[in-house]
């Protein structure tokens, strides 16, 4: 594969947002896009987005050409990282051991190894434990009836505990594990408590420091309050055939810990914000529970967990128009084909009726999200029971995004919430 990064830009390869850099984090920290991407959309499907703050990129911002991209695994590998920050000309050192930047045929075998933990089976399965960690956090919070903060009393601590039971986490490591797990995406600077941090480097830290975690857990056979997760399961079979190496059984449980946490976290942030936006939606599902699927699935079209995702491609090839060349990159926006009008009618409306609703918010084709199974059981039983429990939900503060141009999520959601019996009802 031969790089063309430095060829000199043609017309065709005009940036149309010149003064705009879709790689900065502070951009998506401190402004709504959903309108850039809507001009995109309709006059520049697939455009060059110039060297900036990262290399030049093609970026795709249509329904049926992401679609196309992830498809093709082909022609745009998937190899070479993940994010704009991680992406490079090189493969990925995980490349070819890890799912998520594998691909077929080998990323079939590293598919099929960790599958079955994700199948329907195995999801029905954790639902009882899944309802009664949902149940006992959100009961304690209408019995405290004073305002929270929804993404660490709620949103952190569903998937940390379900991934700590999944993957057979001690419980004493699981706070150590959620506070690394949502430092791994960030990036670019921020201030806190008055002093200035380098989010980059904190990235690579705690990615460090969790590849050392799952390395030795792999290695001792430690395992959460007896129960045999997937980590230990696994690693047992590394003596087979067929079986993952040790390698392959870290780097796919490190995968899984931070995509768990903190896929599912962001989904649940974001669909509690969007009941605080839409309450009429919110109070329609305390009288119609059988809408909570579809207002599941209408949550994570409406504010996707994660705003992109990255391929390269491997040949020149014609795209929306434009001619990709072998070596470039492209990022898929998936928030902004989840707004495309040719695919969703009215797609600035919040329908938690919406059928049908083909949105990629856990990406689609062979690299579509393992646990998007999981991930939907854990917003389906905490939207149930929030609607179940209580009335209402109003802010009570100014909700806080994540710094990432990657992770779409919040740091604080501050709320106050309306018990039922309060209401009368």
């Amino acid at each position: 594969m031969t790089s063309t990064l430095d060829a000199p830009l043609s017309t065709e390869r005009t940036d149309p947002v010149p003064d705009l850099d879709l790689a900065r984090p502070d951009l998506h920290h401190t402004l709504d896009l959903q309108g850039v991407f809507s001009d995109l959309r309709r006059e520049h499907p697939v455009s060059w987005h110039g060297p900036k703050s990262r290399i030049g990129f093609w970026s795709v911002t249509r329904h049926a050409d992401v679609v196309r991209v992830y498809r093709d695994t082909a022609t745009f590998t998937a190899t070479h990282g993940m994010t704009i920050d991680s992406v490079g000309p090189d493969p990925d050192p995980a490349s070819g051991m890890m799912a998520e930047v594998t691909d077929p045929p080998e990323h079939r075998r590293l598919r099929r190894g960790i599958g079955g933990f994700f199948s329907a089976g195995a999801v029905a399965a954790m639902e009882p434990d899944v309802d009664a960690l949902v149940r006992r956090l959100l009961t304690g919070i209408r019995d405290r009836d004073e305002q929270v903060d929804f993404v660490p009393e709620v949103a952190v601590r569903i998937p940390t505990q379900v991934a700590g039971l999944l993957l057979g986490l001690p419980p004493e490591d699981l706070d150590w594990i959620a506070e690394r797990t949502a430092q791994v995406f960030l990036s670019g600077d921020a201030t806190v408590e008055g002093r200035r941090v380098d989010l980059d480097a904190q990235a690579t830290r705690a990615n460090g420091e969790l590849l050392s975690y799952f390395s030795k857990l792999v290695r001792s056979g430690r395992r959460g309050a007896g129960r045999r997760g997937l980590v230990q399961q696994l690693a047992e079979g590394t003596a087979g055939r067929d079986g993952l190496t040790k390698g392959e059984v870290i780097l796919n449980a490190l995968n899984m810990a931070i995509a768990g946490t903190q896929t599912t976290r962001n989904s649940l942030g974001n669909m509690l914000l969007a009941f605080v936006q839409f309450p009429q939606s919110f109070q329609a599902l305390g009288r119609q529970p059988q809408l909570v699927p579809s207002a599941v699935e209408e949550s994570v079209r409406w504010a996707n967990p994660v705003r992109h995702l990255t391929r390269v491609a491997t040949r020149d090839v014609e795209l929306g128009g434009r001619t990709v060349r072998a070596g470039e990159v492209v990022v898929l926006w998936q928030v902004s084909a989840n707004r495309d009008e040719a695919v969703f009618p009215l797609p600035h409306v919040f329908d938690i009726r919406r059928h049908p609703n083909p949105h990629i918010g856990f990406a689609t084709g062979v690299h579509s999200c393992p646990g998007s199974g999981l991930a939907r059981l854990q917003m389906r039983t905490t939207l149930a029971c929030l609607t179940e429990l209580f009335a209402g939900v109003e802010l009570v503060g100014v909700p806080e995004l994540v710094r990432s141009n990657f992770l779409h999520g919040y740091e604080r959601l501050p709320v106050r919430f309306t018990a039922r019996d309060k209401e009368g009802s």
